[in-house]
């Protein structure tokens, strides 16, 4: 009898909701996962929201029901939700579901040109120049400079149009609050590289990945843009798939 697949939980990045997610979901239900995309609260949501109320909402709304339901879980995570998504794994990989004498838990997490970063630091804090640099701020509101060179060149005209017009704001707050958990130092981790990203240069993404040391991290690359789960969503769900595939051989 073979083992039930991991659940697969995709969180985007800033601005994005979860349908961004939905081409990559599709292809890995065909392959028999279970796949679930979300949006984030910090994504058209309470404009006073912060990295712990977007980690809080991950956990309450789905990593603790599936958890419940003894599932074991890869967090895959694009650009702001890897801070989020880091965050929200704790207490929650499979080493502490077990020690509590349960199944289930996070067994794989993949970053996809996210933020892979230590503890104390922040999105403003880890970009060069700082979240000015990239976006403009109306009150607590906060919105990307420049979204279709940055996001999607390597989408046609229409498309990229398409889905710049399906941004919405970001919460500023969650910019400046920082990771608390390193959830990469005990769930086996995968960091995807796009090569063609013009708003997280590639070497900022190999940095980001070479940052836990130690080979914590294992790389793997695609020719996509920032938006590869639009533009070349096979090649991700094939990189998503070989981690949960990882994972499975384990159990």
């Amino acid at each position: 009898m073979s083992l039930p697949k991991p659940t697969i939980l995709l969180i985007p990045g800033a601005w994005h909701r979860g349908s961004t997610f939905e081409p990559v979901a599709a292809l890995l239900r065909t392959q028999g996962y279970p796949a679930e995309t979300l949006t984030l609260l910090s994504v058209g949501g309470p404009t006073s929201t912060t990295v712990a109320d977007d980690a809080a909402h991950i956990q309450k709304r789905y990593l603790d029901n599936l958890i419940t339901q003894g599932k074991e879980v890869v967090v895959v995570m694009h650009s702001y939700g890897g801070i989020p998504g880091t965050e929200s794994v704790k207490g929650r990989t499979r080493r502490d579901i077990a020690a509590q004498g349960k199944k289930g838990g996070v067994v794989a997490l993949v970053y996809m040109a996210a933020f892979l970063i230590s503890a104390g630091q922040s999105v403003n804090s880890s970009l060069p120049d700082g979240a000015a640099s990239i976006m403009t701020f109306e009150g607590e509101k906060s919105y990307c400079i420049d979204p279709i060179p940055k996001f999607y060149n390597d989408l046609d005209e229409d498309t990229a149009k398409k889905y710049a017009s399906e941004l919405v704001y970001h919460a500023k707050p969650s910019f400046f609050t920082p990771l608390n958990y390193e959830a990469y130092r005990d769930v086996p981790t995968t960091y995807l590289f796009c090569e063609k990203d013009a708003c997280f240069p590639l070497a900022v993404q190999q940095a980001m990945a070479a940052m836990p040391g130690d080979g914590l991290v294992r790389t793997r690359t695609c020719a996509g843009s920032h938006s590869a789960m639009l533009s070349i969503p096979r090649a991700v769900a094939n990189v998503v798939q070989s981690a949960a595939s990882d994972v499975e051989v384990v159990n």
